[in-house]
C-alpha cells in the first residue's frame, strides 16, 4: 500500500471538501466535524462532482440528482444512485493528510 500526502490539515476547512488529482484520478477530500474521509469525486450514476455536493449526516449529497453517499465506505445510501464510488484510507500525521491507496500491479 502506497500512503500519499496529498492536503494540510489548514487547507480543508471544517465541514468543506476540495478535489485533489492523483494521476488518472480525481478524489474528493472532506473534512466533516474534523474527521477526513475520501471518495472518488465522479457520482455513479451521472457525472457530477461529489466535492461540490452537500454534506451532512456523514454523507454527500450528489448536486445533480440528490444520490447521497456514505463518506465512510462510498456505499450508495438513496436513490437514484445504486452503485458506490471508491473510497480511500485518509491518515492525519502531525497536520498532514495522506491517502492510502492499493498500487496497481
Amino acid at each position: 500500500m502506497d500512503k500519499t500526502k496529498i492536503l494540510k490539515t489548514s487547507e480543508l476547512s471544517l465541514n468543506s471538501s476540495k478535489v485533489i488529482n492523483l494521476g488518472d484520478k480525481q478524489i474528493a477530500v472532506f473534512n466533516y466535524e474534523d474527521e477526513f474521509y475520501a471518495l472518488d469525486d465522479m457520482c455513479s450514476h451521472a457525472e457530477a462532482s461529489l466535492s461540490e455536493g452537500d454534506v451532512y449526516d456523514c454523507k454527500v449529497e450528489c448536486p445533480l440528482h440528490g444520490a447521497e453517499f456514505d463518506l465512510k465506505t462510498g456505499s450508495a445510501v438513496t436513490l437514484p444512485a445504486t452503485k458506490p464510488v471508491n473510497n480511500y484510507k485518509v491518515v492525519v500525521e502531525n497536520n498532514d493528510i495522506f491517502l492510502e491507496m492499493i498500487q496497481d500491479a
